[in-house]
């Protein structure tokens, strides 16, 4: 690999490597399993619900968002990227 290269520039290649190697229907997420994986993330503490503005929270990274689908696909992100951090 070209030792020029940025790290996050080297780790976004591979991300997207990977994403072609796992196909276009490796990450799809419909409203009803994203309503699940935003009901199980707010039970285990990961999501904040702002009712006044009808917003989700993300706890871990602060991002908020307006719909589950949206939360559940940048948590699945955020997940696949701390995971390669972390080796």
């Amino acid at each position: 690999m070209d030792e020029t290269i940025p790290e996050y520039e080297r780790f976004e290649r591979r991300q997207l490597a990977t994403d072609r190697d796992m196909g276009p229907d490796s990450l799809c997420i419909d409203e009803s399993l994203a309503h699940d994986l935003v009901e199980d993330l707010r039970t285990a503490g990961a999501v904040d619900v702002i009712p006044a503005e009808q917003l989700l929270a993300h706890s871990p990274s602060g991002e908020v968002f307006e719909s589950d689908q949206a939360l559940a696909y940048f948590h699945a992100g955020w997940v696949a990227a701390k995971a390669q951090n972390d080796e």
